[in-house]
């Protein structure tokens, strides 16, 4: 006679769940003039945010549009971590020079962002991320809104 317990199958099955990819696995090359792209200087500019902040691997570029400025809308630029601030499933999730660059859906269609580069500028006044939007119909000054 076993004093082991006996184990009985209780009716529990056991959900299978696909692993949700990471950022960087969804992650797509954009074709040209389609998706969301880094130059060579802001792609090494972040690079080098990214090493000198000893940032973990889940970091991506954020890239979105709000309302205000002085013609309509402002672009938003961040570096999130995606165990912080998790990629939506219907978020455009781009590859650029090796990184992630992520588009929440509404300000992609709302800023019509496509075909836009990210390019990284320094000059004697200032230095920073410029956004090169074809589709901009109207820029302020200082480059920071636009109308779409």
């Amino acid at each position: 006679m076993s004093t082991a317990p006996e184990t009985q199958d209780q009716g529990v099955t056991e959900e299978t769940k696909t692993p949700t990819p990471s950022v960087h696995e969804r992650a797509r090359e954009a074709a040209e003039g389609e998706g969301i792209t880094l130059s060579d200087a802001a792609a090494g500019e972040v690079q080098r945010i990214l090493k000198e902040g000893n940032y973990p691997e889940s970091m991506y570029l954020y890239v979105g549009v709000k309302g205000g400025g002085c013609s309509g809308l402002q672009y938003v630029l961040d570096l999130r971590d995606e165990a912080h601030a998790p990629v939506n499933e219907n978020d455009e999730v781009f590859k650029s020079q090796g990184l992630a660059v992520v588009c929440d859906l509404k300000s992609f269609i709302v800023g019509n962002l496509g075909g836009t580069v990210i390019d990284y500028q320094e000059t004697m006044m200032a230095k920073g991320f410029v956004f090169n939007n074809p589709n901009a119909k109207h820029s302020c000054g200082c480059g920071s809104s636009y109308s779409p």
